[in-house]
């Protein structure tokens, strides 16, 4: 017990240390007032119908960026792409919003840093009981298990992580490499995408939306949240039960078999963990705070949900 409490509150102090890094490197999209003119293509995505993507649609429109065209492509579709003409590439999930500045905020941060890809993480909307149970949870994971800037600074697949609402190409690139053969529909393939842009020694980079793009999630679907949350555990259901394991039961275990004084410690590196992430994620931080114990209840139904389907599928392949 004493040996698994010691590995409790290691796996506590570093990630602790991946949020501290988070934190001060500050990895969030940033505004930053400078103009072009190169023509964008932008290809939303949607589920079953265009009207998914009328909210988006008046975003974009209401854009300073005026030399863009509109694609509509259906998630299970052919890439569009293909023959659109442009300098740029942005892929878009239907159930995103931008703000102003962010299309030039884009190009710019793609032209200084020489990217293939940018790829923005957008910042959640949640309004109820429920969403606020569940989809602060990603940006929980995410900025407690990895370190956001070394996607950028470190060109190997093993440094890499993707969310597949919002991936900004340099088009000549995305073209020379045939990508859209690779990969069908790149937001569902997002991470794999960003391993092969790495491989092929080109640049990449991971930032969180800021203020800049948002994220409402209208409907409650268990299956896409868990397959979502599995990818930060390189979709092992095995790594996945050890997290369970040590940030869900650990300081369960701690606080029945320490004294309150020794709960201060680690207890206190939660607090200060909500709170950072809280800042990242551009979320109220006390809310956070509150919903904690319900969000990580939530969190290991989704992560058992997403193990279990796995092991059935794994099952079933083998009769």
């Amino acid at each position: 017990m004493i040996f698994f409490l010691y590995i409790v509150l290691v796996f506590l102090v570093l990630r602790f240390s991946v949020t501290l890094f988070n934190f001060v490197s500050n990895p969030k999209m940033g505004n930053y007032g400078r103009s072009f003119t190169d023509k964008v293509m932008i290809i939303i995505k949607v589920r079953q119908s265009e009207q998914e993507a009328e909210k988006l649609i008046a975003s974009i429109k209401s854009q300073d960026y005026k030399n863009y065209e509109i694609l509509i492509q259906s998630s299970d579709g052919p890439d569009v792409a293909e023959n659109a003409k442009g300098a740029y590439f942005l892929f878009l999930e239907a159930n995103t919003l931008i703000e102003k500045g962010f299309i030039n905020s884009l190009i710019y941060r793609t032209s200084v840093f020489k990217l293939a890809l940018l790829n923005i993480i957008p910042t959640p909307r949640t309004s109820g009981f429920i969403a606020n149970c569940i989809y602060p949870l990603s940006d929980f994971v995410l900025l407690n298990l990895f370190p956001i800037r070394l996607v950028r600074l470190i060109n190997h697949p093993a440094f890499a992580m993707a969310n597949g609402a919002c991936l900004f190409f340099d088009a000549d690139i995305y073209r020379r490499y045939e990508w859209n053969h690779t990969f069908i529909d790149p937001g569902l393939a997002a991470l794999e995408m960003l391993k092969s842009v790495k491989q092929e020694k080109l640049n990449a980079d991971l930032l969180l939306g800021n203020k800049l793009i948002y994220q409402e999630e209208k409907e409650l679907d268990i299956a896409l949240l868990s397959r979502r949350l599995m990818l930060n555990f390189s979709n092992q259901p095995i790594i996945a039960l050890g997290y369970l394991a040590l940030v869900i039961a650990g300081p369960i275990v701690m606080a029945i078999n320490l004294a309150p004084v020794f709960l201060l410690l680690p207890y206190g590196l939660i607090f200060l963990s909500r709170m950072m992430i809280a800042y990242l994620s551009v979320q109220p931080p006390f809310p956070n705070i509150l919903y904690h114990p319900l969000q990580m209840i939530s969190l290991t139904y989704l992560l058992l949900h997403s193990c279990w389907n796995r092991c059935i599928t794994v099952l079933k392949s083998k009769k």
